[in-house]
């Protein structure tokens, strides 16, 4: 029964190929170890997002499987601080702040998913192009900002916030969609290292507040990410 069970592999087993001197070459698709990997990256976005630009920081991490598909997170934020733009809001006929009929408010948020990722990367160039999809969460909301965050009271400037804007000074957390397309260099050199640029349009459905009814848009991305990259074969010279 062994021998007839080893024979019935032995019959349907792949024939090995031979080199010159009749040894058997050595396969070409890696171990299945060594199809897996790791990656971290840091970028900064320039957006286009809410019908203004602005500007900010993102991140992604994760795993990737079998040479072309990337697991994790990413996410990106939009701060407040350092983006200066204002957004005018009128208050509602009769009502005034501080003397003031109208608002000058910033806006910040943050967005965070889900990342699925394909990507393939070139045999004959060293570039690797990537399609990313977000999938998750994003708030964005408006507030106060320099002498107008001295409140007339002891109350907490989130609640003048509140009651100014009718309780729609944002929207905190809503389904976040985003499709990418982001196109790296992988080096021969370092081939832990993929410096990427690219474009992303982002989604934000049901975004509803008092200033802004509408956080779509599109953004540039310039990033690095480091790690183990199995699909980073040597490439025909």
């Amino acid at each position: 029964m062994f021998a007839l069970s080893f024979w019935t592999l032995l019959a349907f087993a792949p024939p090995a190929e031979a080199g010159p001197a009749g040894e058997p070459l050595a396969a070409t698709e890696p171990p299945i170890a060594r199809r897996f990997g790791g990656f971290v990256g840091a970028e900064w976005r320039v957006m286009g997002i809410g019908g203004h630009l602005s500007h900010g920081p993102g991140f992604s991490v994760g795993a990737i499987f079998f040479d072309h598909l990337a697991l994790g997170l990413s996410g990106f934020a939009r701060s407040g601080p350092i983006n200066p733009q204002t957004f005018t809001y009128a208050l509602p006929e009769g009502q005034t702040y501080k003397g003031q009929t109208s608002l000058k408010l910033r806006s910040d948020g943050s967005v965070i998913g889900l990342l699925i990722a394909p990507f393939h990367d070139f045999r004959r160039v060293p570039l690797n192009l990537e399609l990313p999809i977000m999938v998750g969460y994003g708030g964005f909301g408006f507030y106060l900002h320099g002498e107008d965050r001295k409140v007339p009271d002891d109350r907490r400037v989130s609640e003048w916030e509140n009651d100014l804007l009718d309780g729609r000074d944002s929207d905190p957390v809503n389904l976040a969609l985003e499709l990418g397309l982001r196109l790296a260099w992988t080096p021969r050199s370092a081939a832990q290292v993929r410096p990427y640029l690219g474009v992303h349009y982002l989604w934000v459905p049901g975004f509803d507040t008092a200033v802004l009814t509408n956080y779509n848009g599109i953004s540039g991305v310039i990033g690095v990410k480091f790690g183990k990259f199995p699909g980073a074969r040597p490439r025909p010279r």
